[in-house]
């Protein structure tokens, strides 16, 4: 997987560095002043979600007057878990929504953010398909619902009315009139229709016909989320050491029986968030009108009986003491709309749709909020030359349609791709390829398969801003498919670069040497009496052991590890006399994980992420584990002749 990892140098950062840091390295994106042409539009906005706060923010931040919003509920929602990308937090920032990391200090009203900066493709098994770098924080949807609420006079929302339809005022008289269930109609320059994928206005705004009704993906996910402090230790445990970067990852997990794919991610608070989609021919499993449903006993039960059967022990094991999983049907817009603006008939020129009511998408981008934020800003944005709401309109959807176009249909494709619904033709250069990826090249080829660019950051007009920011902070060359722009297009953007794949190990110092033994206080005292080596702490890993610190200059250590004398390969010893101590019996297959409880030497490396991506690009194979208390990832190898040698990010600060 060379070529999608951080640098050493300035990646790290954009990859591991906390919220903290990585709020501050992102720019404030802030639409500029709109034009006095239409700044004093009247604007009424259809939905108070996602799309329909930011639109109001947004708008009013770019210094429209007059802006309310409408919405059909009672009050803010609870909603779920949410992915946020780098654009987005970016237009967070420059509203001013305040956003922190979870702690005790993060301030009242904050939208709390936990980091996932890198993305996964993996198969059951465990096996590493592709991981890239990916700017991505995960937050709760109500928390982010608040915070845009939060910008705007409280006076300027409505709750509880239902906007029923909308048509132009008399003649002669510009605007439109949305009719409400609860009273008086209001009148407005500008609406912005942003009720949610089964909008009741594309009809009415003359962009909904033949293909741009919803389609249903052919399959629907389980949801569940769950305190991971309410998991069994053994749960939690087995769920760390299968998912190493849980709670800085978005893992996307192939089945390698048919049955669709599962997500995994920390969604920050101490909640795990857990998705698997499922394959349904029948149908969804909703009523008619809705995408959600609560799951019946039976079908509970027999997601608890197969889940470890088929995603494995540590993520079934979780999938089984989630309390209350439920049934989500998977939507998207069956032709994505080439404008977002009406424009024929009475509404032209008044009207335009936003967020999920103009572009219904799959889940597999994590791009529905996204794409809404995105939507409102380019929106406020566009205002800024316009001379008339129909060219503020205009302008819009031109920045906006092709983008979320590209978006609907990219995400369509990697849900087929992750279901393992594509498979490569004869024109291939991958043979013998099975239904779901199994390696890079296979999963970089179906994806170019969707002749479509991959990025997942919107570009052009403000949003450059973005852009300069991921070029200080990534190489080109370390970016993987999400975060390609210049040449994204078709398959000969998503080839990692042949230099990077077989690149050498920045080893910055010796960090200790290891020394194995039956009796851990005897091989000690020889080091601290006679050599004169200095003990130091050392975490709880379940078996015994001593470090000692090395005489002189340097941070060089002794480890004194306890024998692991169960996983001796068979042997007939000497009455009294203790097995061989030796690391070559490891080649012959036992569990590369016990390496840790061998002779070895530990290096240290500047940034773990580029280490192990080269290991896997020289075809190595290699065990790792987390340091207990410590934001340290070992990594555990063999050379050639059998002799150990550990790996780890042992400078990285706690």
């Amino acid at each position: 997987m060379g070529g999608m990892m951080s640098s050493p140098a300035t990646g790290a950062t954009f990859t591991v560095g906390s919220v903290e840091e990585l709020l501050a390295q992102v720019p404030a994106l802030k639409a500029p002043p709109a034009s006095p042409a239409v700044a004093g539009a009247r604007v009424l906005i259809i939905g108070g979600s996602i799309g329909g706060a930011a639109a109001a923010a947004c708008l009013r931040a770019a210094g429209f007057q007059h802006v309310q919003v409408v919405e059909r509920s009672s009050g803010l929602q609870p909603g779920a878990g949410i992915g946020m990308d780098e654009a987005t937090v970016a237009v967070l920032k420059g509203l001013g929504v305040p956003l922190a990391e979870a702690s005790a200090s993060a301030p009242a009203g904050a939208v709390v953010l936990q980091r996932m900066r890198w993305c996964e493709e993996r198969l059951v098994s465990g096996q590493a398909v592709l991981r890239q770098p990916l700017p991505y924080f995960a937050a709760r949807y109500s928390q982010l619902q608040q915070g845009l609420m939060q910008r705007l006079p409280e006076e300027s929302i409505s709750f509880g009315r239902k906007a029923l339809r909308v048509e132009r005022l008399e003649q002669g008289e510009p605007g439109l009139r949305v009719h409400l269930d609860s009273g008086e109609p209001i009148d407005c320059d500008l609406c912005i229709c942003a009720d949610g994928p089964r909008s009741a206005f594309r009809s009415q705004l003359g962009l909904e016909g033949p293909g741009k009704e919803l389609r249903f993906a052919g399959y629907t996910g389980w949801r569940g989320v769950v305190k991971e402090a309410d998991l069994p230790e053994a749960t939690r445990n087995n769920l760390r050491s299968a998912y190493p970067l849980y709670g800085n990852c978005l893992y996307f997990i192939m089945s390698e029986c048919g049955r669709g794919h599962a997500v995994l991610y920390d969604l920050g608070d101490g909640l795990l968030n857990w998705l698997i989609y499922e394959i349904r021919p029948q149908g969804p499993v909703a009523e008619a009108g809705r995408t959600t449903s609560a799951a019946s006993a039976a079908d509970v039960k027999r997601l608890h009986k197969e889940a470890q059967a088929v995603w494995g022990e540590a993520l079934g094991a979780v999938v089984e003491a989630t309390p209350e999983p439920f049934w989500n049907d998977i939507y998207d817009i069956a032709e994505p709309l080439q404008t977002m603006a009406a424009s024929d008939g009475p509404m032209a020129g008044f009207a335009a749709m936003l967020g999920d009511a103009a572009h219904p998408i799959t889940p597999h981008m994590a791009k529905g909020s996204n794409l809404a934020v995105h939507d409102a800003f380019a929106l406020a944005a566009a205002a800024n030359k316009a001379t008339t709401v129909s060219e503020l309109l205009a302008n819009y959807s031109a920045v906006r349609a092709e983008e979320t176009r590209r978006c609907v249909l990219l995400s369509r494709h990697l849900g087929w791709l992750r279901n393992g619904q594509l498979q490569l033709g004869a024109e291939d250069k991958v043979a013998d390829a099975k239904s779901f990826p199994q390696d890079e090249g296979t999963f970089l080829q179906l994806l170019a398969k969707a002749a479509l660019p991959t990025r997942t950051l919107p570009v052009g007009g403000d949003f450059e801003a973005l852009w300069r920011h991921v070029d200080a902070q990534l190489p080109t060359e370390q970016r993987g498919y999400f975060l390609q722009r210049d040449k994204d297009s078709g398959s000969s953007t998503l080839e990692p670069p042949a230099a990077a794949k077989r690149r050498s190990l920045e080893v910055t110092c010796l960090n200790h040497v290891s020394r194995e033994t039956h009796d851990v206080a005897r091989l000690a005292r020889f080091y601290e009496e006679v050599l004169g080596f200095q003990r130091l702490p050392r975490p709880n890993f379940g078996f015994g052991g001593v470090w000692l610190q090395l005489p002189g200059p340097g941070a060089q250590a002794l480890h004194i590890i306890e024998a692991d004398l169960e996983l001796r390969r068979p042997h007939v010893p000497e009455a009294g006399a203790p097995p061989p101590l030796t690391d070559s019996w490891l080649l012959s297959g036992l569990p590369e994980r016990h390496i840790r409880r061998s002779h070895h030497i530990a290096l240290t490396v500047p940034d773990i992420e580029v280490a192990r991506s080269i290991l896997q690009a020289h075809g190595l194979k290699f065990a790792e584990a987390p340091v207990p208390g410590k934001p340290i990832t070992q990594l555990f190898v063999y050379d050639p002749d059998g002799n150990g040698v550990e790996i780890g990010n042992f400078d990285a600060r706690s």
